[in-house]
């Protein structure tokens, strides 16, 4: 096995932690995985351990023969555990003071603290898992919303894994056969013709498609949303954005340009954060520092990934957009306790005064940014997991172009291996030390 993170994660040793949250509760559970955890568990526990896959019930002593706790205990023998390796795992009362007398007594015959994220790494390494699927389990554990539940749940079913094989393979054949002309090109051995290694990219190319499709969407519910409140001065921008926040946060008064400054909130609906932006607003300044106020309100706008355009029923008619590079952008009339008339539709209506279609506001604002496609068949929610399918893409698109411009064999079969090199590093069947590092540093000590 190769042994990355040989100075800190040694996959030789036998590893112990506490599974469950620090703290008192109910039950506690505490891990141990590798060769030696049966005969480290055996050495505290009065009964024959179960066999693999079952449970019994027995009582844990220390080195001295004094009585730890009652507990059950669970074995699950290599390969058929979550870490590939030996695996028990200790069902104690949750007190803490147990905790460490159980893991005292693990440590004195000789397992070693885990380290964060070390049982799902050694998963990883067993080949129980592929890369997505261990981000996956970091964001399962992380994860406040459904949305980012559903998302977590099918990668860890391996459906991103299942989705890059596919394509891997296709990727492999076409390189496969360039190989096989290159091997034999003195006798002109041709042994896929052009129109159909373009068609088999053209097919690749687009299930590399269905991977990317849905990334935004997926993006903003792990790492949150920034909305930008804009609007002509005085239509009620700050009294928005105290009542998105349920805080007086921003100061409201009748005043025109009363906010100078960009001023930041956090609004959490249905388990996402979205980062609010109160803004100037935008007219002709009557001094320099509105000026800077408005300056600043214009560039929160073009970094947001939504705006908020807000209008009364004097500013209506007029358009208050202060950004055309944005995707989504929603319309609010403010003030309709002095709205007369009938409301338009187009608009998302309420009054941030009286605190009324606040809630229908929120659910379109998550509707427009989260929302998924339900035709969506593969979704990837983090930014390494795009990158190398982007760079999977264009490398499989230059390697059609090359075909179709009649390039050499051996440019194309260089591009297909660069698109192939990517994909493994996508599951990470190609490893790289600073990408393992980072994504299992995000794991809590126990998983």
């Amino acid at each position: 096995m190769e042994m990355l993170y040989s100075e800190t994660y040694n996959t030789a040793d036998t590893i112990a932690a506490e599974a469950t949250p620090a703290g008192r509760g109910g039950i506690s559970v505490i891990r141990i995985s590798g060769s030696n955890a049966v005969g480290m568990v055996s050495q505290i526990f009065d009964r024959i351990l179960p066999e693999p896959g079952c449970n019994v019930f027995g009582k844990l002593y220390n080195n001295n023969d004094e009585y730890i706790d009652d507990v059950v205990l669970s074995y699950f023998k290599t390969p058929n555990s979550y870490t590939g390796d030996d695996v028990i795992e200790i069902s104690a009362h949750g007190s803490p003071m147990i905790v460490a007398e159980v893991l005292e007594q693990l440590y004195r015959h000789g397992a070693r603290p885990a380290l964060p994220g070390e049982f799902t790494f050694r998963a990883f390494m067993n080949g129980k898992i592929d890369l997505t699927q261990a981000e996956a389990v970091a964001d399962l554990i992380q994860t406040s919303s459904r949305e980012g539940l559903s998302i977590a749940r099918r990668q860890i079913s391996g459906e991103i894994g299942r989705a890059a094989e596919s394509i891997s393979n296709a990727i492999f054949e076409l390189l496969k056969n360039c190989e096989i002309e290159l091997d034999f090109s003195e006798e002109d051995v041709v042994a896929m013709c052009k129109s159909d290694k373009i068609e088999l990219i053209t097919k690749t190319l687009s299930g590399i498609e269905q991977l990317l499709k849905g990334y935004e969407r997926s993006r903003r519910l792990r790492n949150g949303v920034r909305v930008a409140i804009t609007g002509k001065p005085n239509v009620g921008k700050s009294s928005l954005f105290n009542a998105l926040i349920d805080e007086e946060r921003a100061i409201v008064h009748e005043k025109p340009g009363t906010t100078r400054d960009v001023i930041r909130g956090t609004m959490n609906y249905k388990g996402v954060n979205f980062e609010l932006f109160d803004t100037a607003g935008i007219r002709e300044a009557e001094d320099e520092v509105e000026n800077e106020g408005i300056k600043r309100a214009i560039k929160s706008a073009e970094q947001a990934e939504c705006i908020l355009v807000v209008h009364d029923h004097e500013t209506l008619k007029n358009d208050a957009t202060t950004c055309n590079n944005i995707d989504i952008e929603i319309a609010v009339l403010n003030k309709i306790d002095t709205y007369e008339g009938n409301l338009p539709e187009e608009y998302v209506c309420l009054s941030a005064l009286k605190r009324t279609g606040i809630d229908n506001l929120k659910s379109k604002i998550y509707q427009k940014v989260i929302s998924f496609d339900t035709e969506v068949v593969s979704v990837i929610s983090r930014e390494r997991q795009f990158k190398a399918i982007e760079r999977a893409k264009m490398h499989l698109t230059e390697a059609s172009d090359r075909i179709k411009e009649n390039y050499p064999g051996e440019i194309v079969a260089e591009e297909l291996r660069e698109s192939l090199d990517s994909i493994g590093e996508l599951t990470g069947k190609k490893r790289s030390t600073d990408i393992l590092k980072s994504i299992f540093s995000e794991y809590c000590i126990g998983k």
